[in-house]
């Protein structure tokens, strides 16, 4: 297996760090959320989009069965289905 970064992680950095801070702090985004943070569940659901998954629970499985993948991505911990609704709603 090819040990360098993964495409997600390479697509993802494409998305400008400055500019989505900005449009965070002008949104008050980050307040609402409890555990996850915008950035993180930017990640997640550009994942999601990228590898064709189908529900919440697709998702953290999917995300969750590689941790090392998820610290790269910027997740800390393991992402919980519940954690992962609450940030979409």
């Amino acid at each position: 297996m090819y040990p360098g970064r993964s495409v997600v992680s390479q697509l993802l950095d494409l998305i400008h760090r400055k500019s989505l801070d900005r449009l965070v702090d002008n949104y008050d985004v980050d307040s609402r959320g409890r555990y996850l943070g915008c950035r993180q569940q930017l990640n997640c659901m550009a994942f999601a989009q990228l590898t064709w998954r189908d529900g919440l629970r697709d998702i953290a499985g999917c995300l969750n069965a590689r941790p090392e993948a998820c610290y790269h991505l910027g997740f800390l911990e393991p992402i919980a289905k519940s954690t992962l609704a609450d940030a979409n709603e």
